[in-house]
């Protein structure tokens, strides 16, 4: 056994110390892969509550639209400016163009609209 020649104890003190040194590299990058998943656990976790705070955010403000709206809140915003019409009241209301430059009010009575869809382009007037 004591016959082992040069290059072969050589070859053997190369795979110990590449050995040793794989286990050390090995556990230095187990301990800092461990750091980087708490650091993102921890990151997530932030995210995640503050996700879940503007989900309460919005879930409030949803809920506020939702109460400004009802019918019974909107007729207490105007209930001391309208009135109900009366049988022998005529409303006239003005021809405007709306930012979308639809025509609202039409002044004749087979007058088409200003939105093409109603327009028919193939007649000659």
């Amino acid at each position: 056994m004591t016959n082992i020649s040069q290059k072969a104890r050589g070859r053997i003190l190369f795979f110990v110390i590449a050995t040793i040194a794989i286990t050390f590299g090995s556990g230095f990058g187990i301990v800092w892969m461990q750091q980087q998943i708490s650091r993102t656990a921890k990151r997530s976790q932030q995210v995640e509550s503050q996700f879940a705070e503007t989900v309460r955010k919005l879930r409030y403000l949803d809920e506020r639209i939702a109460t400004m709206h009802q019918p019974v809140v909107l007729q207490g915003k105007v209930a001391g400016t309208l009135r109900p019409s009366l049988d022998n009241q005529i409303v006239w209301v003005r021809e405007s163009d709306g930012p979308s430059g639809r025509a609202y009010a039409i002044s004749e009575a087979y007058e088409a609209s200003m939105d093409l869809a109603f327009l028919d382009l193939n007649t000659q007037r």
